[in-house]
């Protein structure tokens, strides 16, 4: 079954370097959504523990993305009143300095569907995340407050990002969509069920509960 959406994150399991911040850099976290990004231009980053790829986390808790995934976001309708790309500097002595784009969010998300979202106890972050088709429905790029600071893209740019061979280093977890019409059901993507039991939405590694 397929999915109308995706959470993207970055997965280190893939040799994919980390982007180290100057000593003492302040602010941090360096890219908060709805707040104006401070100091940018001063902003050098330094490649640590692997090498380039298309999509990388920074220390500071910022995405950061090559020229060649910028432009494929904005081809696939990247909202610009939603999503801003900074340039900033990255410098390795092994493998060559390289200008990437910092990803910012101008504001938080409105996209679930409250009344089906679970929330792990005492927690922000959700055992059940599902969002609500009506919210969704033509957004390709967004964030959402469950998700801290990961993203989340539609089907068609994953797939994009995966035929242009700029997924490495990214994982790709789906996200249920309610409400999601019919015609699209037909055409195999999946629609969340209201009466699914909350343990069916939990994963653990090794089948182990930690």
């Amino acid at each position: 079954m397929k999915h109308l959406y995706y959470k993207a994150t970055y997965n280190e399991y893939y040799k994919v370097g980390i982007l180290g911040i100057p000593d003492g850099w302040n602010p941090t976290p360096i890219e908060k959504a709805g707040v104006p990004v401070e100091n940018i231009e001063k902003l050098i980053l330094t490649l640590k523990y692997g090498g380039y790829a298309d999509l990388m986390l920074s220390e500071g808790i910022a995405y950061v993305v090559s020229p060649r995934l910028k432009e494929l976001f904005e081809r696939y309708g990247a909202d610009p009143a939603l999503l801003e790309f900074y340039p900033v500097k990255v410098v390795s002595e092994q493998y060559g300095d390289r200008i990437y784009y910092l990803l910012h969010f101008t504001r938080w998300c409105d996209v679930r569907n409250e009344k089906m979202t679970r929330f792990m106890p005492r927690s922000k972050y959700p055992a059940r995340m599902v969002l609500d088709y009506e919210k969704v429905h033509g957004m390709s790029i967004f964030n959402s407050d469950s998700y801290q600071p990961e993203f989340l893209v539609s089907d068609e740019v994953r797939r994009a990002i995966k035929r242009e061979k700029m997924n490495v280093g990214i994982a790709f977890d789906p996200v249920e969509c309610s409400g999601v019409p019919e015609e699209l059901q037909k055409k195999g993507y999946a629609c969340a069920n209201p009466h699914k039991p909350i343990w069916k939405c939990l994963s653990f590694p090794n089948g182990k509960i930690w």
